[in-house]
């Protein structure tokens, strides 16, 4: 009985072993020999089929208990347990959404500045322009104007430009703010334990500011890497765009441009995606930071389809923020400072953790067999 759970176990081992073709052993070759045809094509087929994720850094999902998150119960979905969370930790979030405010109201003097003022009014103001451009020598409004189009078309990129720079700043200062709000989702996607204490009826209450900081204390140094980031990504690829545009409505894009345009867009993507894996996994692992970069940057590509759906929902609201009109914008807007924080960083803790108990943990396990107290999840 004894031989055969043994030998149970064991198959169990390997098969997800194969299952993850993660640094799976070469079969055997005789010294000197070479492998057969059969020996080759398996070889290459399980490279295929792994593609980069046998790159993979293999860590234990970090939990203060030192327990093991389970798998959700059968019938519980993803979708399901995020609105569940959602729903149960509402006001625990929302009361450390104010002290992630303070990190944004950078963002959000650029945003209003510009939502308010309009991008034209702020270019004919920083000029000392009295009256639109339009009208120049045609006998109407201020036809003595000596402003030509592709003069105001130039200082209405310079705004952008300024705009870009401010928004990337932003993100710099807000990325500091994420160092708390991501922990603290991720502690509520995990089940793990917080600091608590007791309401009226006798029910732990996590004391969700102290744990923002706590966040903060320990994150702050890799989430301003992130913020660099950010701000490379707004600033950089951002006035990469103001330009192409600039240069495409006076007519002077060329070869060049297209290429430099489609380039930055490439990276945009992919930078999008690395982020998307990167913050969450700064919290769920505790290992080297290189190494959740490696991690990060391998989901980027391995799970280019989901992460192209969430980076499109992702982005959906800041799209509205800037094409409706000023009252529109301006409940979007709200709605980003209210709720955006909760809902980005529920969704993007779940979505790793999913990816952690579907890739990363089953191949720990197999390869460490770690002994560990189990913690099951509620709904």
């Amino acid at each position: 009985m004894a031989k055969k759970g043994k030998s149970s176990y064991m198959k169990m081992q390997q098969g997800a072993q194969r299952s993850s073709n993660v640094r799976t052993k070469q079969e055997k070759v005789p010294q000197g020999g070479k492998q057969n045809a059969g020996q080759q094509y398996k070889s290459k087929t399980q490279r295929r089929g792994v593609g980069l994720l046998e790159k993979l850094s293999f860590y234990p999902e970090y939990r203060r208990d030192g327990g093991v998150t389970q798998p959700l119960e059968e019938g519980t979905g993803r979708f399901r347990y995020f609105w569940s969370v959602a729903r149960r930790r509402n006001g625990s979030i929302l009361l450390a959404n104010l002290m992630f405010i303070l990190f944004v109201l950078p963002l959000v003097a650029v945003a209003v500045t510009v939502l308010v003022g309009g991008v034209e009014n702020i270019a004919y103001f920083l000029q000392k322009m009295s009256a639109p451009y339009l009208m120049t020598n045609v006998g109407f409004g201020i036809s003595e104007s000596a402003y030509t189009h592709a003069d105001v078309s130039k200082y209405i990129a310079d705004v952008y430009y300024i705009t870009f720079a401010c928004a990337g700043a932003g993100a710099l200062i807000m990325s500091i703010g994420l160092s708390g709000m991501m922990p603290l989702c991720m502690n509520f996607i995990l089940g793990d334990t917080f600091l608590s204490k007791k309401d009226n009826y006798g029910n732990d209450v996590p004391r969700a500011i102290k744990e923002f900081f706590l966040g903060v204390k320990k994150y702050w140094w890799q989430f301003l890497i992130v913020g660099a980031m950010m701000l490379a990504l707004v600033a950089g690829i951002g006035n990469v765009f103001v330009y192409f545009v600039s240069s495409f409505k006076l007519g002077l894009a060329g070869v060049g441009h297209w290429f430099m345009i489609i380039f930055a867009g490439i990276i945009a993507l992919f930078s999008l995606m690395f982020l998307l894996h990167l913050m969450p996994i700064i919290v769920l692992y505790d290992m080297p930071f290189k190494n959740k970069m490696k991690n990060a940057a391998v989901f980027a590509v391995q799970m280019f389809v989901q992460n192209l759906a969430i980076i499109a929902v992702f982005t959906a609201p800041f799209l509205l923020l800037a094409l409706t009109n000023t009252i529109v914008s301006a409940i979007v807007l709200a709605v980003l400072l209210v709720y955006g924080s909760k809902y980005y960083c529920l969704t993007m803790c779940n979505y790793e953790q999913y990816i952690s108990e579907k890739i990363i943990m089953p191949i720990y396990n197999a390869k460490y067999n770690p002994v560990k107290k189990k913690n099951k999840r509620t709904k």
